[in-house]
């Protein structure tokens, strides 16, 4: 229990770290239900899905790419949605992002070459932020699912500012993210089976 206290130690306790934190283990959660539901078992989809949500865990404290990943889950948004869904999905994640910026100095590197791990990174959230948008879509309908979407996506955005605000170091992200997307692919796969098993029977 000493371990798991520690990984909350030096955590900020303000809205603006914990609420981009809760959307995108709100995230996990979908991706946990996705599993249970369409990829139950142990299969090549299943394994694949379980090594891009570890892969996230790393990717995501480390926070490049993040506006492109708000991009293209909103362009997905609009894929899905039309023009109406797309709007409202970029609504919610601007009050995301407005939120998650706040108290946070926002660096910008200067003449900063973009090096083969960082597109590797970049790679692994754009990959996710597919996966978890269509996940969203898959559990979700209307304007519910276009919020949650929108919420999510602005998240990729502001986290690794709210990491880099909140002093913690990468090691101590890393074993956060990692719990807390453990507990929520689990809460998630749990929501999956007792529906569909018990709503759904097969």
């Amino acid at each position: 229990m000493g371990i798991f206290f520690k990984l909350f130690e030096g955590l900020p306790r303000t809205i603006y770290f914990w609420l981009p934190v809760m959307a995108i283990f709100l995230g996990y959660g979908f991706l946990g239900r996705l599993l249970r539901v369409i990829a139950s078992g142990v299969n090549p989809l299943s394994i694949m899905l379980l090594a891009l949500c570890l892969g996230s865990v790393w990717a995501l404290t480390l926070g490049y790419g993040g506006l492109l990943a708000t991009a293209l889950a909103l362009g997905i948004v609009f894929m899905y949605g039309g023009v109406g869904s797309g709007f409202i999905a970029i609504a919610a994640a601007v009050v995301m992002m407005w939120l998650g910026f706040a108290q946070t100095d926002r660096e910008r590197s200067q003449d900063q070459k973009i090096t083969i791990f960082e597109i590797g990174v970049v790679v692994v959230i754009l990959s996710w932020a597919v996966v978890i948008t269509m996940a969203i879509y898959d559990a979700l309908s209307g304007v519910t699912a276009d919020m949650v979407a929108g919420v999510i996506a602005g998240s990729y955005t502001v986290i690794r500012s709210q990491i880099k605000a909140s002093g913690i170091d990468r090691k101590q992200a890393f074993n956060f993210f990692a719990l807390l997307a453990g507990l929520s692919l689990a809460i998630g796969w749990v929501y999956g089976w007792f529906t569909y098993k018990v709503f759904i029977p097969s």
